[in-house]
């Protein structure tokens, strides 16, 4: 298409206001019109004027002889004006109507006397300021009538000119293309009404979005593409390739997909055999940013681009073919039978000028989200310590570069155990001057100080556990007298220190002692002259700095953890709790995006923009837990380590056969002892070699004298 489909899209270009014309259905059958563009920051809104936007004055009308205010939009008929709002994600008109003596919407009957007409010639019963449903005014829902029995202030009927009046704002139903009024006929009775210009934002059809997280295909009834199509739409992806989209047929086909990390195919058939046009690029497509592709086919020629690169283009001969035909179900994120899946977003798909509704379609439970975003917006396991939620096309990530925290949900505390005497200075100054800094020590130049810049607020946080006082636990210093520091004094109370300009300012941070060994965590914000402080899980103290005090911390230098090392003078009440230095730990210390303790012991980059004196060993000595914990799902934790327990079978029969089987040795067991009890019972009875005595059959024994 020659022109824009909104005005929006003129403003991502850098346009101004003024008039444009645009083109809402693309290369649909509707044609451009000119509208008025008011191009603000944040939003364009596209402006259509018309012939009723000043009063126009009824008398004379009645219910069944109304007066008819057709609406005509300068340049636009009602068709192009209703694709406008269609394509927009908002719109609003406002109407008014003044009237002496002249009923809106009450009659006996419950048909009103005016109304007014929008999209599709479809009648409307309720007024400015209301919502479809109900037949009220927008005094009716506010309960702020003239007549408290009525739901408009004209239905009071009354001799004096009232006034219904609000913005209509159902897009479905705009724009307003007709006017009705039909209460002016008595005597003495009269209305006015004014319809202000349709004025809509956004766009829906550029941002009906989905993402595909595993293969899953949106199927579409089949496209009807006639003698020509045109297919517009924009993706975004990390996977190396998949179908966009692919609509089959017996006799026609077309497919448009990512080929590989460089190179956007479109693919078809309409009657030659397969033919294929490519555009390839120098840097790969899946670099998660979005990309437009344009793809046109008719009897003439076949084209295709990818964002601002070149057309690719293939002419057809004469009479090529007659009309595209396809027999199949348009598939959208595969190819059918779900074949070469797209992993990605998808948004603003378009074909012929009629916009497919990616996000009606859509059904998570088979791996489509609507929208490109969603698993930040209610993640499982929120980003933690400032951590930022990264979306994925099938999960979510957590970026902890800005934060003093590492591990999956920038959870896991990074911190360092300080020997007495250790001290960490860490470099503020940007890389380019620190580079600069190198170079001058090596051409052994004289270090001056360079321009650096002006905070107006600091934000400082970090965790500690001791048991040893006075100690300065962080310091930062300028080069200038500037300076910022947080001090454990001789009794153990907490003091942060500020200069800016003349005087130092001294804030108590805590009265009791907080050398108790147990880990303490400080939070510090300034903003211009006010100060918000908390210890642990204290209430957020709030104080203000003196107007006379200068509310810039001018050119910071350096950041020193336990001790401070500075060259030049420092002041006299720093340096009396600066020996013997701290000793304990120190943990998830970050002052606005520096985090010295992480860049020591997690770096990310080959410069080492710290110095370190003495033993510092990393250490989580100083974590504190948070108030309430966050619970992490096992199968989300890459650190889990199940707790191993020993299996312990629960199975009812193999326990009723052990059972039985053991009863059954017992038993066995049992009968063997009593056998063997029963066949030695008189074993042991006699100790000589005499047989025993001889007893006759009948019972009575032999004499002695007849035994030989």
């Amino acid at each position: 298409a020659l022109y824009k489909e909104t005005c929006d899209a003129y403003r991502v270009t850098g346009k101004t206001s003024g008039n444009y014309t645009i083109d809402p259905d693309g290369s649909g059958p509707l044609k451009p019109f000119t509208v008025y563009c008011d191009i603000r920051e944040d939003r364009a809104w596209t402006i259509i004027r018309h012939n009723r936007h000043y009063a126009t004055r009824v008398t004379g009308s009645s219910v069944d002889q109304p007066y008819l205010g057709a609406v005509e939009y300068w340049n636009a008929s009602w068709a192009e004006v209703s694709a406008l709002a269609n394509a927009s994600e908002y719109c609003e008109q406002r109407i008014e109507l003044h009237c002496y003596n002249s009923r809106l919407l009450n009659t006996p009957s419950g048909l009103p006397f005016s109304f007014w007409m929008g999209r599709n010639d479809e009648r409307h019963y309720y007024w400015g300021g209301s919502r479809p449903g109900i037949q009220r005014c927008a005094c009716g829902l506010d309960k702020n009538c003239a007549d408290p029995q009525y739901f408009c202030n004209c239905d009071a009927d009354h001799a004096i000119w009232r006034t219904d009046k609000g913005l209509l704002t159902f897009v479905d139903h705009l724009p307003v293309t007709q006017v009705v009024v039909g209460d002016t006929n008595r005597t003495g009775s009269e209305a006015q009404f004014v319809l202000g210009p349709l004025r809509c934002y956004g766009d829906r059809n550029t941002w009906n979005t989905v993402s595909f997280n595993r293969g899953a295909a949106l199927i579409f009834p089949t496209f009807q593409a006639n003698h020509s199509l045109d297919i517009s739409f924009y993706f975004k992806t990390t996977a190396q390739s998949g179908v966009f989209l692919e609509n089959p047929g017996y006799r026609n086909y077309i497919r448009i997909e990512l080929n590989t990390t460089r190179d956007v195919a479109f693919i078809f058939d309409i009657g030659n055999g397969d033919e294929n046009l490519t555009v390839r690029s120098v840097v790969p497509w899946n670099d998660d940013e979005w990309h437009q592709v344009k793809a046109e086919l008719n009897v003439k020629l076949a084209r295709l681009r990818v964002d601002k690169l070149p057309w690719v283009v293939r002419p057809f001969p004469p009479q090529s073919f007659v009309r595209l035909e396809f027999d199949r179900p348009l598939y959208v994120g595969a190819a059918e039978h779900k074949m070469r899946p797209f992993l990605g977003c998808l948004r603003g798909l378009r074909m012929n000028g009629v916009t497919l509704n990616l996000e009606g379609k859509a059904n998570e439970t088979e791996g489509v989200r609507v929208n490109c975003t969603g698993y930040c917006q209610d993640p499982p396991v929120p980003c933690q310590n400032s951590g930022l939620c990264v979306e994925r096309y099938s999960h979510y990530t957590c970026n902890c570069s800005i934060s003093a925290f590492t591990g999956p949900f920038c959870n896991h505390d990074i911190g360092g155990y300080f020997e007495e005497g250790t001290w960490v200075r860490y470099n503020i100054l940007p890389m380019s001057l620190y580079a600069a800094r190198e170079f001058a020590s090596i051409v052994s130049s004289p270090w001056q100080p360079l321009p650096g810049y002006n905070l107006t607020s600091e934000e400082v946080s970090f965790s500690f556990s001791t048991t040893s006082a006075p100690a300065v636990l962080l310091y930062v210093s300028t080069f200038v007298k500037d300076y910022m520091a947080v001090l454990i004094k001789d009794d153990g109370s907490l003091q942060l220190r500020y200069q800016l300009g003349t005087s130092p300012y001294v804030f108590t941070l805590t009265n009791k002692p907080v050398t108790d060994g147990r880990p303490h965590r400080v939070n510090i914000t300034r903003l211009h002259r006010t100060l918000y402080t908390q210890v642990d899980y204290l209430p957020i103290m709030e104080q203000q700095f003196s107007l006379f005090v200068d509310s810039k911390l001018d050119s910071p230098k350096n950041l020193y953890l336990g001790r401070v090392m500075e060259t030049g003078v420092i002041d006299p009440e720093i340096q009396r709790y600066n020996t013997p230095g701290f000793s304990g730990c120190l943990s998830g210390v970050k002052f606005n995006t520096l985090v010295p303790l992480k860049a020591i012991f997690h770096p990310t980059s080959p410069l080492r923009p710290y110095s370190i004196r003495g033993e510092l060993v990393e250490s989580s000595c100083a974590s504190m837990l948070p108030l309430s914990t966050i619970l992490i799902p096992p199968e989300m934790d890459p650190w889990y380590m199940a707790t191993e327990f020993p299996h312990v079978h629960d199975d009812g029969w193999i326990g009723i056969i052990i059972g039985f089987v053991i009863f059954l040795l017992l038993l066995l067991s049992g009968l063997l002892v009593l056998l063997y009890f029963y066949h030695h019972r008189y074993k042991g009875s006699y100790h000589t070699n005499e047989p025993k005595a001889i007893q006759d059959y009948g019972g009575a024994a032999k004499p002695p004298s007849a035994r030989k």
